[in-house]
């Protein structure tokens, strides 16, 4: 049997630190703006991360960040996550490596569940 996960947030962050015998999660310098030297942006990594309760088997989530003023998407991508029981909360970490941003502008970073909306988060990118 298979059920949608909800989240419980979206946070972008520049770095993610996991303790290996406790596996708690700490989240280093999380924004909501960042600032590019030009554009189309250099790539700059972050992580997106959320916590996903009252889910059961494996889900498809895809994380899509678009630019609020076209909905142009200028990053995609598609993962596999399972959830072993709906009572407990599981840490979805996704490292983003590879995204540009074209223009100065607000973005919107979406987590989609099987499609469907799950939680999203405005960023602003400035130069």
């Amino acid at each position: 049997m298979k059920q949608k996960p909800l989240a419980s947030g979206l946070l972008l962050c520049e770095q993610a630190v996991i303790e290996e015998r406790t596996r708690n999660v700490t989240l280093v310098n999380c924004f909501s703006r960042r600032a590019v030297e030009r554009f189309p942006s250099e790539m700059f990594p972050f992580v997106v991360f959320a916590l996903l309760t009252n889910g059961l088997g494996e889900v498809s989530l895809e994380l899509v960040i678009q630019r609020l003023d076209t909905f142009d998407e200028v990053y995609q991508r598609t993962i596999s996550f399972r959830l072993a029981n709906p009572l407990q909360e599981a840490k979805l970490l996704l490292r983003v490596r590879d995204c540009s941003f074209p223009v100065a502008g607000v973005y919107q970073v979406a987590l989609l569940v099987e499609n469907e909306p799950l939680a999203q988060r405005r960023v602003r990118i400035a130069q």
